[in-house]
């Protein structure tokens, strides 16, 4: 499958009852530690739901979504955070690295948050996750909110990746080249491997200046992270279908989809076709990363679907 890819200590446990402000922390979750960061202020009322949010890859982090979503926490607490053997999260063994433990992950963030139900948001490959929790704990979700979600099945890999084929130039194999023969790659540094990854970010964007405003950190353990996560993840990635999990549910579902982006269409309007109480909003002016490039109307499409659950 193609997928697109320290702060203080704080006390996170028991802040259900107070106004929630800034906090970020390693936080025990699941028998592993997850780095979370809180944006926003706690409320119970309808249509203010707490939004926990999904990123990207596997093997990304929070970092470059983050930033986008702050105007999200003006209404809602928004809760990141950063995916097991991923980011500043922990790197657990690669047997306990499954769909099913990252499901426990965000159900054990929501008890430990004392939360009642949440709005899970999750963006490109986070849709799978995403959908596994929904399937496990369905009577928690208040709402799903898919932004450009990676397809369910491989049916559209090689339209996909025809896509890809398409938008690639001689520059981005002569970069890529440059990059794999510097010395920092071939030390397995980090910052090697981020140099790569934003140059297959080129074209996921409507507009390529736009790239500049995506922010991507990867922490000095990537390489063994990332080891222990494909190798945790490989045996339920090589062959699923998620497309039939949606018929079952019944809390509503917004779709967010980016027409320039390289995953096809008809992925989106499957996912449509297939939950019963769900609506595609379609953005002409972006590819993968909506809330960079069109931020206002992303805003306004995800607050007024959530202020609809009131």
């Amino acid at each position: 499958m193609k997928l697109l890819f320290s702060f203080p200590l704080l006390l996170l446990c028991g802040m259900a009852q107070a106004q929630w402000t800034h906090s970020d922390g390693l936080l025990p979750v699941n028998g592993t530690k997850l780095y979370v960061r809180i944006t926003g202020s706690h409320s119970s009322k309808p249509g203010h739901e707490p939004v926990i949010v999904l990123h990207g890859g596997p093997g990304l982090n929070q970092s470059y979504i983050q930033p986008h979503l702050r105007r999200l926490s003006k209404g809602h607490p928004v809760i990141f955070f950063d995916q097991r053997a991923s980011g500043r999260s922990s790197t657990p063994r690669p047997d306990s690295i499954t769909l099913g433990m990252t499901a426990g992950d965000i159900e054990g963030l929501r008890q430990q948050l004392h939360l009642d139900k949440i709005v899970l948001f999750a963006h490109s490959w986070g849709a799978i996750p995403a959908i596994v929790y929904a399937t496990r704990y369905p009577q928690q979700v208040a709402a799903l909110i898919f932004c450009n979600p990676v397809p369910l099945n491989h049916d559209f890999d090689v339209e996909q990746q025809q896509r890809l084929n398409k938008l690639q130039t001689a520059g981005d194999s002569t970069d890529r080249s440059i990059v794999m023969g510097s010395p920092d790659f071939k030390a397995g540094r980090t910052e090697a491997y981020r140099k790569l990854m934003m140059i297959g970010f080129r074209h996921l964007f409507a507009d390529e200046k736009n790239r500049r405003l995506l922010t991507l950190q990867l922490p000095d353990n990537y390489l063994t992270s990332s080891k222990a996560l494909y190798e945790g993840l490989s045996p339920e990635l090589r062959s699923y279908n998620y497309y039939e999990q949606l018929r079952h549910f019944t809390f509503p579902i917004l779709i967010l989809y980016g027409e320039k982006d390289a995953i096809p269409e008809a992925a989106a309007r499957k996912m449509l076709e297939a939950a019963p109480n769900s609506r595609l909003a379609l953005f002409r002016h972006s590819g993968h990363f909506i809330f960079i490039e069109e931020p206002k109307r992303f805003t306004n499409e995800v607050e007024r679907f959530i202020g609809t659950l009131r």
